[in-house]
Order: structure tokens, then sequence, then C-alpha cells
């Protein structure tokens, strides 16, 4: 089988200056510094691997993907995508586009795994339970599967530099599994391997999508996760069981719980007249989007008795095409382990230049020190700025809820937080 193929190529009329753009069917690159006939070949490799994504994965996969190729003298090898609908491969010089025993770059299986992230992405958005090496155990597993499949509908020639690319798929991952000592994302590209054994390779996709619909609790993941796939798989309970056995110890993390207990109490039961703890000079000194990470911000209360946080403060502007995605505002005591969590949407914040937003939360009593960690998750193509103000320094960390942080060494991040007490507590005299 061949795939029908209708190629444009243009010079882009703004932007790079030596860029063209090169559109096919369902995909599109834009190619800067390489001959056109690459841009071709990474068109028809991301079409053709989006088409297998869909029928025999059933993922959820854009119309169109969108790729970007640069060589560029000085570019390091890197090839990533935003996980959503977009890749971005950048290489040094065009000889890295040959073959990989000429050039040790394995593209068109890296374009398959790096399309494998995005049919995860696309629909698992909150995976913070997730290891590393489940993640890309996932794509290296599908994008094994996937390229050898794109060999049977577009053969040895899709690529300028032809040469038999099933052997950079699933023959190679069966050498790596039987190897002596297999790495963690082998590994873990093996358990995916007999999950699809279990479920079928369409039943991916469904776990992928019960698993984001479940409120996952980081200091106790495994448990959930395996009670949603059973739900969804009844018939196949026994062989879930065994196999998540095994699995869990290498695609989950579990956060420590902190000590300090989430206690709720209604608005009306406060005073209604919270005491804001601000530090910073209203004025930003730059500002930051965090892959990998969080914002995160410590902060004490004011004096003895209960206080309750009933919103967070953040100076910050919204960046990209962040279509209903969602983020974490997280109370955590001083070690980030979390107290409670907070979903919100990234329309909350506003375009353009940063702006101050505040985020209600339901009122929930801080410990006497705390931190406020802002969890994003952005990509190349979606994000939130937060602001920073270099007149203070040293209350500001960058990480997430349950991993440790590291220090913020450019200033604090501008957000703030209201307290409230309730009524009861605040009428009492101090001791």
């Amino acid at each position: 089988m061949r795939l029908p193929l209708a190629t444009a190529t243009t010079l882009l009329a703004a932007g790079f200056a030596h860029a063209a753009v090169t559109t096919i069917p369902h995909a599109e690159v834009t190619c800067e510094g390489a001959d056109a006939k690459w841009a071709k070949a990474m068109a028809e490799t991301m079409a053709a691997a989006r088409i297998v994504y869909l029928d025999e994965f059933a993922c959820d996969m854009p119309d169109t993907v969108h790729g970007r190729l640069s060589v560029k003298a000085g570019e390091s090898t890197r090839l990533y995508t935003d996980g959503r609908d977009h890749l971005f491969l950048s290489l040094p010089s065009e000889s890295k586009l040959a073959a990989p025993a000429k050039s040790g770059v394995f593209n068109l299986y890296g374009m398959c795994h790096e399309l494998g992230h995005m049919a995860m992405y696309r629909v698992l958005r909150d995976r913070d339970w997730m290891t590393g090496d489940a993640a890309e155990g996932w794509a290296h597993y599908a994008g094994s599967v996937v390229i050898d499949r794109v060999f049977d509908l577009k053969g040895d020639s899709l690529w300028p530099d032809p040469y038999d690319y099933r052997a950079d798929g699933t023959a190679r991952l069966t050498k790596q599994l039987a190897s002596a000592s297999p790495d963690g994302v082998t590994v873990a590209a093996g358990q995916w391997q007999k999950l699809g054994e279990i479920v079928g390779r369409k039943g991916y996709a469904k776990l992928f999508i019960a698993w984001q619909a479940i409120e996952v609790d980081l200091t106790k993941p495994a448990e959930s996760l395996l009670a949603s796939a059973v739900r969804i798989f009844p018939d196949h309970k026994e062989p879930l069981t065994q196999w998540w056995t095994q699995a869990a110890k290498l695609f989950v993390k579990t956060a420590d719980a902190s000590a300090f207990q989430a206690t709720t109490i209604t608005a009306s039961r406060l005073t209604g007249k919270p005491v804001v703890l601000a530090s910073d000079d209203d004025r930003s000194d730059g500002k930051k989007s965090i892959a990998g990470g969080g914002h995160a911000r410590r902060f004490a209360v004011p004096d003895d008795g209960e206080w309750y946080i009933r919103t967070v403060t953040v100076c910050g502007a919204q960046y990209g095409r962040a279509k209903n995605a969602m983020f974490d505002v997280a109370l955590c005591d001083t070690e980030l382990r979390p107290v409670a969590t907070w979903k919100k949407p990234y329309t909350a914040f506003r375009f353009g230049d940063l702006q101050w937003t505040r985020l209600p939360v339901t009122p929930t009593r801080v410990p006497r020190e705390f931190c406020i960690c802002l969890v994003f998750r952005p990509t190349a193509t979606q994000g939130v700025y937060v602001g920073f103000d270099n007149s203070t320094q040293g209350e500001s960390l960058v990480g997430v809820p349950g991993e440790p942080g590291r220090d913020f060494v450019e200033g604090d991040w501008m957000i703030r937080v209201e307290l409230d007490q309730p009524k009861d507590t605040a009428s009492r005299p101090a001791r």
C-alpha cells in the first residue's frame, strides 16, 4: 500500500528568511538550512505514522502534524514534540539526516517515537504520577511498532538516503529486551508491550482516557490507576492485576504525603477580612515558564491561630494555544509535600503583558510555614509565564509537589496569597 501524495513547497513570506514550507495531506514541515527533499520525507513520515496511530492504536491524533526542521552549524542534535501537534528537529549539518549507519542518528524512528508521545500526551495530560521511564518506554514501544508499519506503507524509498528502517523497529526492541541488562526505558517498553497482549493495541487509548478522567492521589497513585484499568477492562481483571504488579514498580512514582492534614471550612465561617501576604515590589524583573517543573514560593502565617488560604494571586501571562489546558495550584508544606491541590484553567490568564490574576481556592487551613506551587506543564507551544521580582530573594523554588525543589536564584516568584481566620478564633485576644 502506498499513501497518496500531493506536495506543495512555498517560501515563507515572513519569519525565517530562508525557510520553506512543504505541505502534504495531514503534515506540514517548515524547513531551514536543508534541501527540500528532506522536508518532504519528514512530512511523509509524519503523515504515515499518524495514520498508524489512528488506525491501529485508535489514538486521538491532530488533523495536521506540523514539523520544524532546522539545520545549522552549531545546532545540537535534538528531536522533541510539544505533545499536541508539533515536532521539532534540529541538526548541526545535513549529513546528520543520512541513514543511521552513516549519521548515527535515528531520525525516522525518532519521529515515530515522538508521535507516540503526542498520542499519549494529547489525552493523558495529567501524569505527574508517571515516571520518565514509563513515558519514554511507551514511546519506544509504540514507535518501534509504528516504524514497522510505516515501512509497509512507504517502503525503503521513503527516506532520501534509502535503507531498511525496520531494523530500528520491533526487531531492535526484541534484541534490547533480550540483552543481559536492558535499561529502564527498554524494560518499561516491554511492559507496555505486555499490556497490549492483554487489552489489544486499541486498548491503550481507552486506558489513557480513563486515567485522565480520574483524580490520582500522588501519595498512593498505583491503586487508583489499577482500579481504573479494571473498570474499563473487567474481563481482564486477573491478567491486568498480575501485569500491574510488575509494571507499577516501573511506571509509578509516589509522593510523600504531608503530615499536615487538609482541613477545609466554608467561606461564610471566615471573617471576610483577608490578610494579603506579599513581599514583592509590584514590578516584574523578568518572567519564566518552567518545563518539567513548577513555580513554588514559601510563606508564613502572620501570627498564631488558624489561618485558611482563600486566594492565590499570580503575576503571569499565557502564551501559545492552550485549548482546554488546565494547571495545578498546590498547597504544600515547606518540603513540597502536597496538602491540597486545585485545578484551574489556562484561560484564567490573559495573553500579552504580565498581569495579576486572582485564583480563588476552597478555604483550606495552612501550616505555620507553607509553600504554594504552580504546575503548568508547559510545552514549546503553550504555557504560562510567571513574573519574578529581584528586590527579594530566598523564598522561591523550582519544583513540583512531592519532589525536592531547587532554589530559584534570580529573585522571588510574584505570587501572593490571601489568608483569613474563622470568626470565632479571630475575635479571641492574642496570647
